[in-house]
């Protein structure tokens, strides 16, 4: 698999660090999605209790927090991935 992906790189030309910076970003959005469902999910376990509200604080911030960075983290990927493949189309 990765002597394919290596021989393709070299075929086409395709400038490495923007195919890093590509990879790098979507697997970022995969983490922050990861992150996003587990600590969903223990908010809505915890909630059920029905603690304090300020024992819930963290866990809410880290929703927030993962339900912002997710789809930044996939547009920004998307933008790199394009312009990789225009910059290759373009030669």
């Amino acid at each position: 698999m990765i002597r394919t992906i290596r021989r393709l790189v070299t075929l086409a030309g395709a400038p490495v660090g923007r195919l890093a910076l590509s990879t790098l970003l979507g697997a970022l959005a995969v983490v922050f999605g990861i992150g996003l469902m587990t600590t969903a999910g223990y908010l809505i376990a915890r909630a059920a209790e029905r603690p304090a509200i300020l024992s819930l604080s963290v866990a809410i911030v880290a929703v927030r927090f993962f339900g912002l960075s997710r789809p930044l983290a996939r547009y920004l990927e998307r933008l790199a991935s394009h312009d990789l493949a225009f910059r290759l189309l373009a030669r």
